[in-house]
Order: structure tokens, then sequence, then C-alpha cells
């Protein structure tokens, strides 16, 4: 890239070449980054897109949500699970979290503060940006439940507000236009009177220890629950448990659960999610749809 070297001159951030992402996600597998980038801060990032608008441009928080096929991304990828991360609020419970910081991190902020209506967040592996793209959710709740507003950036570097009404909110999705991004967001939160919000985190997490396979490579749900139904009581229903391609197989604990091994490609990945929602198709007529997002070059 010849402008690579003024990129470099003029941010603060990071910018490297031909990085491997299998440590940048949560699934452990994926090919190369051509160019890596973590900014700053977020004036830092608004330089560098405006620098690289006419450059693919891909964003990754924790990369708990997406699989990164094994050919690597092409262009620049954003990541932003380093930086990013500072949060304000005030008395009124008026919460303003910055796209990087964990969900886990968010929980626990707005607990130790005395405010309720996120905990369940602490069951979300993701980033906020990612959870407020899918409208992540879990234990009964969902991210954009409690949002008043939130900042947008896109290519250019230019920063929107948006109102929550401003957006079509659904189960697991966000109608967003492809070239925006999320870079914070404001949650009005309720004083907890009964200061019991640490101890909700922790029956939360003390349940998923029980329930899903924590420890283990895993990019969380994989797959979107049908109307009134689960879609890993419909994979246990159809013995998927255990079932394997290569370095990647279902989890035993949880069926909606895909575990790589160290052997693992994203390709074993991808062809067990594509042998999973042909079978489902097959002997229960559900096209199930899936949670994690597909990113880079097919093999």
């Amino acid at each position: 890239m010849k402008e690579l070297n003024k990129i470099k001159q003029n941010v603060k951030g990071k910018i490297k070449k031909d990085i491997s992402l299998k440590n940048y996600n949560t699934w452990k597998v994926g090919g190369n980054a051509e160019y890596f980038y973590e900014p700053d801060n977020l004036n830092d990032l608004t330089v560098f897109l405006n620098l690289v608008k006419d450059e693919q441009v891909t964003f990754l928080g924790n990369g708990s949500n997406v699989l990164i096929r094994d050919k690597g991304i092409k262009g620049f990828v954003v990541c932003l699970k380093n930086s990013l991360n500072n949060f304000s609020f005030d008395k009124e419970g008026i919460f303003t979290f910055e796209a990087g910081l964990s969900c886990m991190k968010i929980a626990q902020i707005s607990a130790r503060k005395n405010f309720s209506g996120l905990e369940f967040l602490c069951g979300i592996p993701g980033t906020l940006g990612g959870a407020l793209r899918m409208n992540a959710g879990c234990y009964g709740g969902n991210i954009w439940e409690n949002v008043n507003s939130v900042i947008l950036i896109n290519k250019s570097g230019d920063l929107i507000n948006k109102s929550k009404k401003e957006f079509n909110i659904g189960y697991r999705n966000v109608n967003l236009d492809e070239d925006s991004f999320f870079v914070s967001a404001s949650f009005s939160l309720k004083k907890n009177e009964l200061r019991d919000s640490r101890d909700k985190i922790k029956n939360l997490l003390q349940h998923r220890r029980i329930s899903q396979p924590t420890g283990l490579p895993s990019c969380g749900s994989v797959f979107k629950n049908p109307d009134n139904d689960s879609a890993g009581k419909i994979l246990d229903s159809l013995g998927l448990k255990g079932y394997r391609i290569g370095g990647a197989y279902v989890s035993q604990k949880h069926a909606n659960f895909i575990i790589t091994e160290k052997s693992a490609k994203s390709d074993d990945v991808e062809k067990l999610i594509s042998f999973i929602q042909d079978t489902v198709l097959k002997e229960k007529k559900i096209l199930l749809e899936t949670e994690v997002k597909f990113i880079g070059e097919k093999s």
C-alpha cells in the first residue's frame, strides 16, 4: 500500500501488516489480516478512517460472534478490543460506555455503582460494539432495552449521533448501514436499592458454568433460537452432541456451542455449521439461522 507510511505518521495507534487473527477471536481459528490497526482513542480512529476511506475496513471487537475464514481478511482490520474502553456516568443513572468495553466489564461497572438492568451482560462474551450490532441477549435480557442513544462512526471518520427510536431492532438483529459502526452507547439505568446486582451476576455466572462449556474455544451460541423453540434442544434431540468435522465438534454440554481444538481450521467450523443446518432442515423442516457472522475470504 503506497500510503501506508503516511497513515502511520498521522495516527497514534499501532498499524501492523500480515497479522494472524487466531488470537483475536474466541474460536482461535482463521487467517491473517492484511493490515491490522488498534486505535489509540476515538479521535485517533476518526483520523485513521478519514485517511483510509477508500480501503476495505473490517471492525473487530472480542471476536466472539464471528468466524474468520482461513484465507484471512483483505484491507484493514480495526480491532477495538484493547481501546475505546472508557465510560462515564451520572447520579441520574445515565451510563455511557465505549464500544471496546467487554459486556462482562459493563455488567460489573454498573453493578458496582448500584444501578441495575445490565446484570445479564455478564453472560455475553463479546464487546459492546458487537453486542449492539446483533442485539445480543441472554437470561431474558436484550442489550437495546435500556439504550437511550448511540454514537456511530462511518467509513470517512464522521461521528453520527442517533437515538434508539431511529433503529429497527429485532431478535438478534439491528438495521445498520454496512459502512457504519458503533463507537459508544448511553444507557438509562435504575438505582438498585437492594444492592444485589453483584449477587445476581455471581448467580448468573454460576449457572453459565454449569450449563455452558466455559473455558473452551467457542463463539457462544452459534444459532438463533427458532420461534417458541430452542436451537440447543433441537440439536440435542437429533443426537448431534459430539458430532465433529476435523478439529471442530458440537459441545456435549450444550448443543448450540461448537468447540474448536488446536488443529481446527475455520473451514471445519463452517462445514460443521452447514451440516447441522442441513440435518435440521431435513429432519425438522426448520431452517436454523446463525448468530455468528462469517468474515474473510473462503478457501
